[in-house]
């Protein structure tokens, strides 16, 4: 029964709206996404900064407008961190594994402030709110609208890139080789040579960036049959083996200047 009064205070109802949008990011159908983004939206821009502030704060040292702003600017910083982990860790940027971050970061700091004490009693809202707060919560729902607008909006691709990765070979002599990275991320690769059926080279791991590329030269002799064979290194989903397979020409105008 001692838990009662926490579970009914503010931090309380930051767990259940938590659960609430981590439930609406399950259950509602993609053909009404909006409906998913407004019920899910606050655990984006609100809630884990909320939690956070109230786990950090002592009660009363912020007012309401101040302490909504910082839960604003908190939840922000902590969904563009999660981000970063998550593509420093080579995951995915889908749904569910930011989410699942956000959510962490949210019961954690309401458990935090619950046990230092910084919970507060639900009360009814004011129903006559001062000029100064009706502005800055006008404020902070223009800020979250933006806000939600360019994050749910689809970005392109850097320039340069499509998704794919190329290998190729100039047939002359000496003999070159190179990959062109079109992956939309910083990604690692190796690449075997082999002449006459003997392996000569083996380059990497080397990474590229989206757009960049990689060339060697190799001195063969003759018209040799050539086998080039490239790796994706570290993603999971991309790591597959290509090769390609060339004869060695002595026409020197096919090379690259």
């Amino acid at each position: 029964m001692s838990e009662s009064p926490r579970l009914r205070s503010d931090l309380g109802l930051v767990c259940a709206l938590a659960l609430v949008g981590v439930l609406a990011a399950a259950v509602v159908p993609d053909a009404i996404g909006v409906v998913r983004i407004l019920i899910a939206g606050p655990l984006v821009l609100a809630l884990p900064g909320y939690a956070l502030a109230r786990a950090a704060l002592q009660p009363g040292e912020l007012r309401g407008p101040e302490l909504g702003a910082l839960s604003v600017a908190l939840s922000v910083v902590v969904t563009i961190f999660s981000a970063l982990l998550l593509d420093a860790l080579g995951v995915r940027l889908t749904i569910w594994p930011w989410i699942a971050i956000l959510v962490v970061v949210t019961l954690a700091a309401a458990a935090v402030g619950m046990r230092r004490g910084h919970a507060r009693a639900l009360r009814p809202p004011s129903l006559a709110p001062r000029v100064g707060e009706v502005a800055m919560v006008a404020t902070a729902v223009a800020l979250i609208g933006a806000a939600a607008a360019i994050g749910f909006t689809p970005l392109s691709a850097p320039k340069g890139t499509d998704t794919t990765t190329a290998l190729w070979i100039y047939p002359v002599h000496p003999l070159e080789v190179g990959v062109t990275s079109g992956q939309t991320r910083a990604t690692s690769y190796t690449v075997t040579v082999a002449v006459s059926g003997r392996i000569v080279r083996r380059y990497g791991p080397f990474t590229l960036a989206p757009g960049a590329s990689w060339t060697r030269l190799i001195a063969v002799v003759g018209k040799p049959p050539v086998v080039a064979r490239l790796s994706v290194i570290g993603d999971a989903a991309a790591a597959k083996t290509v090769s390609l397979r060339c004869w060695c020409t002595s026409v020197r105008s096919a090379a690259k200047p």
